[in-house]
């Protein structure tokens, strides 16, 4: 009989250890956003989506910068939306804007009103100079933690900060899947394909 409750104690403990591992790596993986670069084999577009709320970062002397998303190594940008369900309402104003690194962030899309005046959805133009393959492929370093390269929204405001907002995005791209181009590996470079 003591054998008994000795095992079935050692399995009560085994049991609990085994739930506090697995809570402890969940709690783990939730608090830090893992993007991977998605790529489908078919020549489909490919898109980010996201939305940016009012309390998604809080702003340091008037900015933050949270990732959203990422984008494979010669990912060919080819344009971006944005559509806002509730208008920002800083004292003052508020910008988002969109690019490859946390700061300067407007490597793709260069600051956009967000605050009361902008409302609904409306195309974004991506920066001239960097659309393409400029500033996600073609020699660049890779940014990204998977590879590729991470995408990056930064909200300033200017004034009290906001109390209510959430606007959405669509960053969409062409993935490298046209048989020339090849999975660039971690850490290193290729030509524009």
């Amino acid at each position: 009989m003591k054998r008994k409750i000795l095992a079935r104690l050692s399995e009560s403990r085994a049991l609990v250890a085994i739930s506090i591992l697995l809570g402890l790596s969940l709690v783990a993986y939730a608090a830090v956003p893992n993007f991977a670069p998605r790529q489908f084999q078919t020549q489909q577009t490919h898109y980010l989506r996201f939305t940016f709320n009012f309390n998604s970062c809080t702003p340091v002397a008037g900015t933050c910068s949270i990732k959203v998303g990422a984008v494979p190594y010669n990912a060919w940008i080819l344009r971006a939306y944005q559509q806002i369900a509730t208008s920002f309402n800083s004292l003052t104003s508020d910008t988002l804007s969109i690019g490859t690194t946390a700061t300067p962030t407007t490597e793709l899309v260069a600051a956009q009103s967000i605050a009361a005046a902008a409302g609904g959805a409306t195309a974004l133009t991506v920066v001239s100079t960097n659309a393409g393959t400029v500033v996600t492929g073609d020699g660049a370093t890779q940014t990204g933690g998977n590879g590729g390269f991470d995408i990056w929204a930064r909200w300033t405001q200017v004034g009290t900060l906001a109390t209510a907002g959430a606007a959405s995005y669509v960053i969409e791209y062409a993935g490298p899947n046209d048989g020339s181009c090849k999975t660039v590996p971690l850490g290193s470079t290729a030509i524009a394909c």
